[in-house]
């Protein structure tokens, strides 16, 4: 078929990865102090003014009620010991229509008003102040007025005739008082603005001195804010950490390169010795009576290299940890006896004799790992050992439960933890034997890759020199502890401690 060709439909544009964002622009802290103290001064700087502006008002108004009322008094004295029309006269010129005075009859009639023509107003008995005049002899109060359409404060007496007098004068409301007052306001906060920004460049140049001068080589020596020792200990750890890491990572390379160089140099004897032999027989020049000597020469070097081979396949699985059956309830005393029958025939071409004595232990672990590490201690103990000797390894549990009693027999294979009424206290296994021993001096030694105490006495026994460091890994990997006692001549005992998981 043909592929189609033209313009492409239209559609959904197909899924793909979505496209990096642009990256967060850094946060400025000259910046971030600027915008912090300037919003809070001026936040400080508008409830400050309002809330004074507020007070100042209603005191301001409390006084001017106060000095209208004491005013308002003192113009009823005067009017109550001078004729009306001369006191009209004299109120008038001493108030010059800053103050609004108004005379009112008992019936509430406007006799005389400063600021409004004769006539002019209404009757004024239903205002409160009149009302409230002629019932206590006094009043004072702030309300709107109709006649002047404002705000206004009364002040009002009643004379000894009835009438009453009555003084008043404006007042701003508080918004009007808070507007007149915005102008000043606003450039009260332009000022402090720009003293802000100033400020706060001197601000960060002070607060990043000590930032800038910061030693990260050493962090818990900084002299530096309090807040800031949590970052600076989170370092001091994460350096740790790293060097830590870093002086793992040395070690292991270290550990690999030496690794590597013994194993090819334990590999480069057997090759050596299969080579040369290979090499007389294929040239004829091996007798034929000598042929089979040599066949079997080379057998054993191969097997062990075999053996070599194993021991290190062992050994990197256990730095992996990557063994298949971890996680298992293993019995101790179980792999114990399949590994003494394994050794029977290696410790009677010996001369040495096996026991084992104990009780059904359990660990949750690997049954292989288990095995190899209980085979690698009795295996040494034979090698090491002289004609007549012994190897004895012990098997207990200290702590909670009751373990099963051996029967000599063991447990079946395929029978479980809870079948065997196996205990969750500390497992012990001691492996002892009557060998040569160790001196103390290479005690700390033994569990070394490649490391022999009696080099030319493991070339005879055929060693690979890993077994005790695979024991040390085989132990580890269970979480225990291993401890040795020892004295040349006298024999070893290594000691294998297992608390419960």
């Amino acid at each position: 078929m043909k592929p189609q060709t033209g313009k492409p439909k239209a559609g959904k544009p197909k899924a793909g990865k979505p496209k990096a964002g642009k990256p967060k622009a850094p946060i400025s802290l000259s910046r971030k102090i600027f915008d912090t103290v300037l919003a809070f001064t001026i936040g400080v700087v508008l409830v400050f003014s309002i809330m004074t502006t507020t007070i100042f008002y209603f005191t301001y108004e409390w006084e001017a009620e106060n000095e209208l009322a004491q005013q308002a008094q003192d113009v009823a004295a005067y009017l109550n010991a001078t004729p009306s029309s001369d006191a009209v006269d004299a109120l008038q010129d001493q108030f010059a229509g800053r103050i609004r005075f108004t005379l009112i009859a008992q019936d509430g009639t406007v006799i005389y008003d400063s600021f409004v023509p004769q006539g002019g107003l209404e009757n004024h008995a239903d205002r409160p102040e009149v009302k409230e005049a002629n019932e206590d002899g006094q009043a004072t109060m702030i309300r709107y007025s109709d006649t002047i359409k404002t705000d206004m404060v009364y002040a009002a007496v009643k004379l000894d005739d009835g009438n009453i007098i009555r003084l008043s004068e404006a007042r701003n409301s508080l918004y009007a008082f808070l507007t007149n007052m915005l102008l000043p306001l606003i450039a009260t906060v332009v000022v402090i603005a720009v003293l802000v920004f100033l400020l706060s460049r001197v601000l960060t140049k002070r607060i990043m001195k000590p930032i800038d001068a910061l030693n990260f080589q050493d962090p818990l020596e900084n002299k530096i804010y309090a807040e800031m020792d949590p970052f600076l200990e989170r370092i001091d750890e994460q350096q740790k950490m790293l060097r830590q890491q870093n002086d793992e990572l040395a070690l292991a390379e270290t550990l690999r390169r030496d690794f590597s160089s013994n194993v090819s140099h334990e590999m480069k004897t057997p090759l050596q010795v299969i080579s040369g032999y290979a090499e007389l027989m294929q040239n004829n020049m091996v007798d034929t009576a000598d042929s089979q000597k040599f066949a079997g020469l080379i057998y054993e070097e191969a097997q062990a290299m075999r053996s070599l081979i194993d021991d290190v396949l062992i050994l990197s699985r256990l730095d992996e940890s990557a063994i298949r059956d971890s996680g298992q309830p293993v019995d101790l005393y179980m792999i114990a006896l399949r590994t003494l029958d394994r050794l029977a025939g290696f410790a009677e071409a010996n001369d040495v004799i096996l026991t084992l004595t104990g009780e059904h232990a359990f660990l949750i672990g690997s049954e292989t790992v288990a095995e190899q590490m209980v085979y690698n201690l009795l295996e040494n103990g034979i090698r090491y050992n002289h004609p007549g000797g012994s190897v004895r390894i012990s098997i207990e549990t200290q702590g909670q439960g009751q373990p099963a009693e051996p029967t000599g027999e063991g447990l079946e294979q395929g029978d479980t933890a809870a079948e065997a009424d196996w205990n969750q206290g500390t497992v012990i296994v001691k492996v002892a034997d009557t060998g040569v021993g160790i001196p103390e001096d290479m005690q700390d030694q033994v569990f070394e890759r490649f490391f022999r105490v009696d080099k030319s006495r493991s070339k005879e026994t055929g060693g690979t020199g890993l077994g005790l460091a695979i024991v040390k890994h085989s132990v580890l990997y269970h979480g225990g502890t291993i401890e040795l006692e020892s004295k040349p001549g006298e024999g070893t005992t290594f000691t294998l401690t297992f608390a419960p998981s």
